[in-house]
């Protein structure tokens, strides 16, 4: 098992820091390093191509280890025996490793005075944070756990019954958790909220997490009925979000409680241009416009729909998505006769960003005939719709931009140019219509503005975390063709990119 290099671990070895040698180890051997090649043929003298898995091998070899998978249980079991009991628990419960955390509380038992602390985002205790898995509140539980924790939270405080459903939310009421009207409504417990209601009729103004009353926890027909028809106000807008229950009905892409919305609607809830948008209410998204047709140009994420500190972005940032327009949102929900409506209020300008985000070419055209000089008139901030295509991998919309002119080089998601978000996308098609282009040279040395990484770092992060079925080893091996540096740091990537860098480093 020894190795004739032999090598000593440190007091407190990290598996990152070995992953980086043995890197290291095969870019040296790569490069014709003498002492390189001696270490790696001492362990794998006849092997004719080495990988990265083979300098793996090889270090841990040098320490003593028959392979790498020893060498890293004993990195783990290391680092495992350094951590405090507190980030042992931590750590399990973030897994959601519910047999870990059982066996930490039994052989720590001066964890339990951790387990009803905020430890979690948004000050949240254990119990609130994994609310929703039925094994993890057992344990907490046994253990514990105040069924009736809140996060501590400036606009309202979550109690564990706001997401908990199914076996969870039994195990949690069983062991005494008090629902309040809005945990009622969540949980659609209408014999609970009847009672609370006959009691104290002004629970239908109870505020919950983020400031939400119980309309906005409304899960069926029934209980949105119940409320207001008890004198809920169907307007209520939460503290942290300034959105009505309506409004946070919306999922992303028709999702979430989509029906209940328009349900809501009927029963005389406002709809403002982007709920009217999403369910396809024509007429109403008319009645808007003729009142204001400026309304085209708002924008989810800005002005009254933007931060209003101490609250945070309206609830549509995150349901539906930043920097959409009314008429983005009814193409994102399918509403076509919406999107009818709209054209008869827009402007020459908003028919061709809409039908470029939508790579409707056909439109495009015709808003160019009738308009010759109309790319003359967009706004720098409209150039950002090429990023957005390329971040939803949508090649026909890009390509169409850029034959118009549109800057691939303006940022767009978490700072990001369109070819760094093709890359992380991994969309072969999206990357070859960009490096296409007469400055592809330039497009991939550009780092953005978030990571400090360029389009290539995106393109093996995204290969470790993104979807796993695209090609981003091709991907790998374009940017590098057309230019991209290969100092990349610390920076890891999936064994197939890896591959394509270390045989560009060879050649």
């Amino acid at each position: 098992m020894s190795s004739r290099f032999h090598r000593t671990l440190p007091a407190r070895p990290d598996l990152a820091q070995q992953k980086k040698q043995a890197k290291e180890l095969l870019r040296s051997y790569d490069a014709g390093d003498p002492e390189a090649h001696e270490r790696i043929r001492a362990e794998l003298p006849d092997k004719p191509e080495i990988a990265l898995a083979d300098a793996q091998f090889v270090l841990a070899r040098e320490y003593g280890f028959t392979d790498w998978a020893s060498l890293a249980r004993h990195i783990e079991a290391n680092a495992e025996s350094t951590r405090s009991p507190i980030e042992r628990m931590h750590a399990a419960i973030e897994r959601r490793d519910f047999v870990k955390v059982r066996r930490l509380f039994e052989e720590n038992p001066g964890l339990r005075q951790f387990i009803n602390q905020p430890i979690f985002s948004f000050n949240s205790p254990p119990i609130v944070a994994f609310a929703n898995d039925a094994d993890m509140v057992d344990v907490l539980l046994d253990f514990g756990a105040d069924p009736n924790g809140r996060s501590t939270w400036w606009a309202g405080g979550f109690h564990a019954l706001y997401s908990a459903t199914g076996r969870a939310a039994e195990r949690l009421l069983a062991a005494g958790a008090v629902p309040d009207a809005c945990a009622a409504a969540h949980l659609d417990r209408i014999d609970l909220l009847m009672a609370m209601i006959e009691k104290d009729p002004a629970v239908v103004h109870e505020r919950g997490g983020d400031g939400q009353t119980p309309l906005h926890f409304a899960t069926s027909q029934a209980m949105a009925d119940l409320l207001l028809d008890t004198g809920a106000d169907i307007d209520a807008r939460d503290v942290d979000h300034r959105s009505t229950p309506a409004e946070w009905m919306l999922g992303p892409h028709g999702d979430g409680r989509t029906e209940l919305a328009r349900y809501l609607v009927d029963r005389g809830a406002t709809a403002d241009i982007f709920l009217a948008a999403a369910l396809g209410l024509g007429r109403r998204v008319r009645d808007l416009l003729q009142a204001d047709p400026a309304q085209l140009e708002w924008r989810i994420g800005d002005g009254a729909y933007g931060e209003h500190p101490p609250s945070s972005y309206h609830i549509y940032f995150w349901t539906i998505g930043t920097g959409r327009s009314p008429m983005d949102v009814a193409a994102q929900y399918g509403q076509q006769d919406v999107l009818t409506v709209m054209r008869e209020f827009a402007s020459p300008r908003q028919r061709l960003l809409s039908a470029c985000r939508r790579g409707e070419e056909t439109e495009v055209r015709a808003v160019l005939h009738e308009h010759p000089r109309i790319l003359e008139s967009l706004q720098p901030s409209d150039h950002r719709l090429a990023a957005d295509a390329a971040w939803a991998g949508n090649a026909r919309a890009l390509t169409l931009m850029l034959e118009l002119g549109f800057d691939p080089r303006v940022k767009g998601h978490e700072g990001g140019t369109a070819l760094h978000c093709a890359a992380w996308e991994g969309s072969v098609e999206c990357v070859a219509a960009l490096l296409a282009r007469a400055d592809a040279r330039e497009l991939v040395t550009i780092e953005d503005s978030q990571f400090h990484a360029t389009p290539l770092g995106w393109c093996m992060h995204g290969s470790l975390h993104a979807n796993p079925n695209r090609d981003r080893a091709r991907i790998a091996r374009m940017l590098l063709e057309a230019g991209s540096n290969l100092d990349l740091g610390d920076r890891e990537a999936s064994p197939e990119v890896e591959a394509i860098l270390r045989a560009w480093e060879r050649s």
